[in-house]
């Protein structure tokens, strides 16, 4: 089934510029909301103790991350860090997550979860291209797959970093990401997003291996916002095989 409001051939709305400028205000708060959550929390189902990979987005750091590794540790999961600083949108670093995620499996014998958050989820899909066998699952936080290269809030950002997108990037990469993950893969957006227009951040599709989840957060707060982290929390024991 294809979302009706998903239209690839038109650029999205671009968040309004009162909802940019309370972008870290509002992350903060949602921070603060979700501590006793974070906690407390315990879904129906526990952890596994499988591996969970997390991945900051771009000009973000595994400090930012960390709230919500700790919750899932308590969980029952184990989770990584990506390890290598501030995500700077150099994509080499896909391969050495890549490495990471074989690692984990060989070393564990079982398949890998990747949270992303923006970039990061970005990255995630990218390593579900390269190894489905070895991921479980994955899930993207306001992640903008379906709109890399068109204009957004958070564009100065990867012109300073990185220059022209179009020039650096292979444009079969860029189309190759838009598609269906093979993969179980939660698309989480917010249309209260500051940042990123929304309908970017969605599956071109929703069966039972593609699922798009609406909340209410800024973007910079999606990686400890409460209704983020219960669906998180819900449905990391989902396993399609």
């Amino acid at each position: 089934m294809q979302p009706e409001h998903l239209n690839t051939t038109e650029e999205a709305k671009q968040p309004s510029i009162f909802l940019f400028m309370i972008e870290f205000v509002r992350s903060w708060l949602e921070r603060i909301q979700s501590w006793s959550f974070r906690r407390n929390y315990e879904p129906t189902r526990l952890g596994d103790g499988h591996a969970v990979l997390v991945i900051p987005g771009i000009i973000a750091h595994d400090i930012q991350m960390e709230p919500m590794r700790r919750m899932l540790d308590r969980l029952g999961y184990r989770t990584y860090a990506w390890e290598m600083g501030f995500n700077l949108a150099d994509l080499e670093e896909i391969d050495i997550l890549e490495k990471k995620i074989v690692k984990l499996y060989q070393e564990t014998g079982q398949k890998v979860s990747v949270i992303g958050w923006s970039l990061g989820g970005i990255y995630a899909r990218d390593l579900v291209r390269r190894h489905p066998d070895k991921i479980r699952q994955i899930f993207t936080l306001g992640s903008p797959f379906r709109g890399i290269t068109k204009p957004t809030r958070a564009s100065w950002v990867v012109h300073v970093l990185k220059g022209n997108l179009e020039d650096l990037i292979d444009l079969e990469w860029i189309k190759e990401l838009e598609n269906p993950t093979k993969v179980l893969t939660t698309s989480i957006y917010s249309k209260s997003d500051g940042v990123l227009p929304w309908a970017y951040c969605l599956d071109s599709v929703e069966d039972e291996l593609h699922r798009n989840r609406e909340v209410a957060s800024s973007h910079l707060g999606l990686p400890h916002n409460r209704e983020v982290l219960k669906i998180i929390a819900d449905y990391l024991p989902d396993d399609n095989n």
